[in-house]
């Protein structure tokens, strides 16, 4: 999951083209936290502490994501449709890249997750609050 299909086509197609630049931006960082925790997935357990708490905070975030991004009116999607980005030819395109992305994971298995607007800040792990010591 180096970058997604939005990272790679969707979003580059519209730079310059959607009144909100700044929502570009937010979609990247929304994406990277995304593959953050779908990273701390990847290295744990089920069995693990906070691993359920982490698949249910990504699912939430997921779903904002594309709540926002599906909005009527000034979502990406709605401001996509009012360029001049031929939006059918961009979908095939999608289509292809993915037919091509999922045989690539077929070959070589899923790929660690990277991220663009993220740097991977150093954080010390904490103790839980009231924990015995």
């Amino acid at each position: 999951m180096h970058s997604t299909l939005e990272e790679e086509l969707f979003y580059p197609a519209l730079q310059g083209k959607i009144e909100e630049k700044d929502m570009l931006d937010e979609a990247h960082v929304e994406h990277d936290g995304a593959k953050v925790l779908i990273a701390e997935l990847m290295d744990n357990a089920p069995d693990e502490e906070f691993y359920d708490a982490k698949v249910k905070v990504l699912s939430e975030q997921i779903k904002h994501h594309v709540r926002e991004e599906e909005k009527r009116g000034d979502g990406i999607f709605a401001q996509a449709g009012k360029t001049d980005v031929d939006m059918d030819e961009l979908g095939d395109t999608m289509q292809e890249r993915k037919l091509d992305l999922l045989q690539e994971i077929k070959t070589r298995g899923l790929p660690r997750p990277t991220t663009r607007a993220m740097r991977g800040a150093k954080l010390n792990k904490g103790e839980r609050v009231g924990a015995a010591g």
